[in-house]
């Protein structure tokens, strides 16, 4: 008899196999780090959550066998592909130990606690799965505002003063950031050791747990929920965004610049490579890239709510909830031309989900958005869309023809320039926005029809966003900005 299943209302299976893997660290507590593949390192990390014994010699498909046992959960073989567990197997996976995550009996690992902190007084504390996690579950201790990391995912030193005015208003917060570490963790009794810092003036990620748990165990808050470290959809909305936006770095390209740029074939291939099927073939890929790269980074960086909201209603699934529920989604702002240069500007609005989905959402707990903004380059000389043609037929996918006749102009790169959040707290603030022109409903196009000479399907109608009507308002939340150079 298998266990009763994840409430799929609250489940939302993983869109890659980077997102499977992300999320049962998560769930476990294991580190992501080693010389193992990583979808070994999460099986091993159930395999030890589950406290079984098996030994890393056996095959990937034997032992996530034997955790479905133990999960009471259904294993087919069609989850196996040459030894190999495909998407569909850790997704069967997942769903299994996010259940015993919420029912409590997943035993935490200790991947990500310092080394030094093994004494029993330590036992309660919680790590944190990121720095942008750790930065932001101290600075919620000292009530300073949602956290980001600089360049080079390094924590600010304003994260460590507050804590220090907060704690210990005797030291000196004029000592380097490294100093100043080393001196919080002698006020709180916390072990500090050289793996606490790293060079060039930064704390690692040992570092900013170690401070983090002498701060908790000091305010007598060791082992308090995680989920709940972000209080608000404006913090919480905050936080999301810097570490998307820590999620990619800007590097030199062909022209001289610096900037972040999103290669068609190469984003293509990736979500290929991911178990994904539906986004590898899609003409406005980046979107589809965006939801997939992004949900895994915020998986990752994020330790999981044991009791998470609802993401799903209707035929709708929004894309990641830590407190709050969150959808992803990308926005042209503008088009370049590589070949002549020329600049266009793009569409104002940016399509949203079905107006059924958002009002039922809203209604209920509130929703929002983080938003992609950037510039698509123009496939200018069709070298783009043969590619995509032909790799969509390797993969047996037949291109659609366009409803009007006329193929749509393609992106064969896109240049993200910020990540925005814009969140709506309940059906007046959707209201409002809807009176004041930044939010409208349309009705879309129809489905690209299956044979020429026919009609697609319809589809429901979305809202759209008019962005740059949104930008200061009550529902905009964040703001973060890509360097270019």
């Amino acid at each position: 008899m298998c266990a009763a299943p994840v409430d799929p209302t609250f489940f939302l299976p993983a869109a890659t196999v980077s997102e499977a893997v992300a999320r049962i660290f998560s769930l476990t507590g294991g580190s992501q780090e080693g010389s193992t593949r990583g979808e070994k390192r999460a099986i091993l990390a159930l395999r030890d959550a589950l406290s079984l014994d098996m030994d890393v010699s056996r095959t990937n498909a034997h032992m996530a066998r034997r955790i479905a046992e133990e999960l009471e959960i259904e294993w087919e073989p069609t989850y196996v592909v040459r030894n190999k567990l495909n998407l569909d197997g850790l997704n069967v996976l997942l769903r299994g130990a996010t259940r015993a995550y919420h029912d409590d009996s997943l035993r935490r690992l200790a991947g990500r606690r310092p080394t030094r902190l093994d004494g029993p007084e330590w036992a309660a504390f919680q790590p944190a799965q990121s720095k942008i996690e750790a930065v932001n579950r101290i600075s919620s201790l000292t009530h300073s505002g949602p956290e980001w990391l600089g360049p080079g995912s390094k924590e600010h030193k304003r994260v460590l003063v507050n804590l220090a005015v907060r704690m210990a208003p005797h030291l000196d917060t004029g000592l380097t950031k490294t100093n100043l570490a080393a001196a919080l963790a002698r006020e709180f009794d916390a072990p500090w050791s050289d793996d606490c810092e790293s060079t060039g003036e930064t704390i690692s990620l040992a570092g900013l747990n170690t401070l983090l748990a002498g701060a908790e165990r000091r305010l007598g808050r060791l082992g308090a929920d995680r989920s709940m470290l972000l209080g608000t959809p404006e913090e919480e909305g905050k936080a999301l965004a810097a570490a998307l936006l820590d999620a990619w770095r800007a590097s030199r390209q062909p022209d001289g610049g610096r900037r972040v740029v999103w290669d068609g074939r190469s984003s293509i291939q990736w979500m290929l490579d991911q178990g994904m099927t539906e986004g590898p073939n899609q003409n406005e890929w980046q979107g589809f890239y965006w939801e997939a790269r992004g949900r895994a980074v915020l998986n990752a960086a994020f330790s999981p709510n044991p009791k998470p909201p609802r993401t799903r209603y209707g035929n709708t699934s929004f894309d990641y909830s830590l407190r709050f529920v969150w959808d992803l989604k990308a926005h042209t702002e503008s088009w370049r031309n590589p070949v002549s240069g020329a600049i266009q500007r793009g569409q104002g609005v940016a399509p949203l989900n079905d107006q059924a989905s958002m009002s039922a959402c809203i209604t209920e707990q509130g929703l929002g958005f983080l938003m992609v903004g950037g510039v698509a380059v123009a496939d200018e000389d069709g070298a783009f869309v043969e590619w995509h043609r032909a790799f969509k037929a390797q993969q047996g996918v037949k291109s659609k023809p366009s409803n009007s006749g006329v193929s749509r102009r393609r992106k064969a790169a896109f240049e993200p320039l910020h990540v925005e959040a814009f969140y709506f707290h309940n059906v007046a603030a959707l209201e409002a926005a809807k009176a004041a022109g930044q939010v409208s409903g349309f009705h879309q196009g129809k489905q690209a029809p299956g044979t020429s000479g026919r009609e697609g399907g319809s589809r429901r109608p979305k809202y759209n966003l008019s962005v740059p009507r949104a930008r200061g308002t009550t529902i905009a939340t964040a703001r973060f900005d890509w360097p270019r150079g």
